[in-house]
């Protein structure tokens, strides 16, 4: 392990949390772009019969609530189309496992630990026994983001494909 000077620990400090700001901003961006997507898709269900309803009760839900309806209009309408619904059901858990990492990094708070190359998500309250760590590193948090944008494309994929 190599030995760090105070000055070269403080400035990889302050270009890890840097670049994780960038990456963690981009995230925001794709994460707001990916719930209006799935809140449109959600509210033209039925192709826009029911869009004055559905704007009206979706639009302040979050984006599990929108996930549920996704997946109860899936069953429903592809029941007899297991191809439909697969990739209904595929898309759905890669959302849910994005939706727990946003929710982690979102209500979570950062340190770094510059000499172990890592940006440190924290959730919970220091006094609390359940509080936890996620560790990242500066490609990992790349990778999360480049995830999103992947699920987004997806999006794209499955209401071209399935619509509701």
């Amino acid at each position: 392990m190599r030995s760090w000077t105070g000055i070269e620990i403080e400035a990889e400090r302050e270009r890890l949390e840097r670049e994780a700001a960038s990456i963690l901003g981009y995230m925001l961006f794709e994460y707001s772009r990916l719930d209006m997507e799935l809140g449109m898709m959600v509210v033209w269900t039925g192709e826009g019969q029911r869009l004055e309803k559905l704007t009206t009760k979706y639009n302040q839900s979050n984006f599990h609530k929108k996930l549920d309806f996704l997946k109860k209009q899936a069953a429903s309408k592809y029941a007899a189309s297991p191809e439909a619904l697969t990739a209904h059901t595929r898309w759905l858990d890669a959302a849910h496992r994005v939706r727990e990492c946003r929710n982690k990094l979102v209500h979570g708070r950062r340190g770094i630990e510059p000499t172990r190359q890592r940006v440190v998500n924290v959730v919970g309250l220091p006094t609390s026994p359940y509080q936890k760590e996620f560790p990242y590193t500066i490609p990992a948090l790349q990778a999360e983001l480049e995830v999103v944008k992947s699920l987004r494309a997806g999006l794209h994929e499955l209401r071209k494909g399935w619509p509701l």
